[in-house]
């Protein structure tokens, strides 16, 4: 009994030493971390920041720190499209961890949301980024930063809105104008239409004119010739009943030849 009573007091004594010793680890990482973050150095910093997560995974500071990071990391010259998606997506990550804080962590969790709007902001999400100005407002209402940057977003959906507006109205306009250029086109094709048919019934006309010029001709034609035949006939016979000279002489010769 005494013994068991021994070994309590030692564990007593000793598990606040041992929490003590990781709390101090934990901040000498984080303090080593922002001294590399200031110079520029975000990789490193990030490692450290790690090394303190690793030490205590509900470190919000760590957590936060490795999150900034990784935002400045995603803004570095010379990294492919994929890894400054991999790099985003993992600082959206431990920021919306610490955002969730709350109330518990009112100052860090209103930076987490600050930081979320601008990330948010810089894809264009402009009513993402208000919720989350709006957000750390709330946590923090001396946020200046938060504030400025929601005005700015504010406007940004306002001239959005606007500039959608203008398209829509302009869309209606060409629409307009199709159909109207439309029904003039119909307009213009049907009054050809009646135009055609109007140069067709004159054509027609003109046509049933000369026919029936030629079919008012042709009796006085047909008069004309049975009048020449009549004639020849008549002459013909003349010839027959009273020769003249030259049909005597003609007649002398062939009774001669005969």
């Amino acid at each position: 009994m005494r013994f068991k009573i021994l070994i309590l007091a030692l564990l007593a004594a000793v598990i606040p030493s041992m929490a003590s010793e990781s709390t101090r680890k934990e901040r000498n990482f984080i303090t080593a971390g922002n001294d590399l973050y200031g110079k520029g150095k975000y990789f490193e910093a990030q490692k450290e920041y790690e090394k303190a997560l690793e030490l205590n995974p509900n470190s919000a500071v760590a957590r936060y720190n490795v999150g900034l990071s990784q935002i400045r990391l995603s803004t570095k010259e010379g990294a492919t499209e994929e890894e400054t998606k991999k790099i985003k997506e993992a600082a959206v990550q431990n920021m919306q961890a610490v955002a969730q804080l709350g109330a518990s962590k009112p100052e860090l969790a209103g930076k987490a949301n600050y930081n979320l709007g601008n990330l948010a902001f810089n894809t264009e999400d402009y009513r993402g980024a208000i919720d989350f100005y709006k957000q750390a407002l709330r946590l923090n209402p001396q946020d200046d930063a938060a504030r400025r940057n929601l005005r700015i977003a504010q406007k940004k959906i306002q001239n959005q809105d606007k500039n959608e507006q203008n398209k829509d109205q302009n869309q209606d306009q060409q629409d307009q104008n199709k159909d109207q250029n439309k029904d003039q086109n119909k307009d213009q094709n049907q009054n050809q239409d009646q135009q055609d048919k109007q140069d067709q019934q004159q054509n027609q006309q003109q046509q049933d004119q000369q026919q029936q010029q030629q079919e008012r001709m042709n009796p006085q034609a047909a008069e004309q010739i049975l009048k020449a035949i009549e004639n020849k006939e008549n002459n013909t016979r003349a010839r027959v009943a009273n020769p003249g000279k030259g049909d005597k002489a003609r007649d002398k010769r062939n009774r001669k030849n005969w």
